[in-house]
């Protein structure tokens, strides 16, 4: 089990990330005008569900990453503007709903708090590593996995178990996707073991 680290990104891949993280930033800061009264909570809501819609084709091709660079970088790009997008979100929630870190906890609760905090902190922290020091040793192989599971529970949890209606079915087609992606990464690598020990 290697990491692997972003390697000669085209301006292709780059492009897509990009462009979708662009559009969704746009929609999020721009939709709520037209919609909803409360146009802070607007904004908060609509960057968080962006951010999860950013973080679907990042599991979903994860599970794919050691195939090609290719598949690895667009992995790293959408993991990487997902959670700028998810910084909007932050800034949005702590410092434009609520008065601040302190308030924050007081008003969400110390384990829901605490648990957002720590997953802006984490995620950073990955990313961070991730143009950085591109390790592809096997720690850092475990450390990028802990964080991709950690972000997927929160997400999954957040958007099913917490929420309703239409958030409710991002939640499930979040979930989907991903546990998909696996299922079949995990399917045709086990056909390829099987295939190989037959020959």
């Amino acid at each position: 089990m290697r990491a692997t680290s972003p390697a000669d990104i085209t301006l292709p891949q780059f492009t897509a990330a990009f462009v979708t993280f662009g559009v969704f930033t746009v929609f999020s800061l721009l939709w709520p005008e037209t919609t909803i009264e409360n146009l802070s909570l607007g904004r908060t809501q609509a960057t968080i569900w962006a951010t999860s819609i950013m973080l679907i084709p990042a599991f979903m091709l994860y599970p794919f990453h050691t195939l090609s660079a290719r598949v690895a970088n667009l992995a790293h790009l959408f993991w990487t503007f997902a959670y700028s997008l998810f910084l909007v979100h932050a800034y949005w929630a702590v410092f434009i709903i609520f008065d601040g870190i302190r308030d924050t906890f007081k008003q969400m609760g110390t384990l829901i708090a605490g648990v957002n905090f720590l997953l802006v902190l984490w995620w950073g922290l990955d990313i961070v590593l991730l143009w950085t020091v591109r390790s592809t040793s096997p720690a850092a192989a475990r450390f990028q996995i802990a964080t991709r599971v950690f972000t997927f529970l929160v997400f999954a949890i957040t958007l099913i178990a917490l929420r309703g209606g239409s958030v409710r079915v991002l939640g499930i087609v979040f979930v989907a996707v991903a546990v998909l992606a696996l299922a079949v990464r995990l399917w045709v690598r086990e056909s390829g073991d099987s295939y190989t020990a037959a020959t």
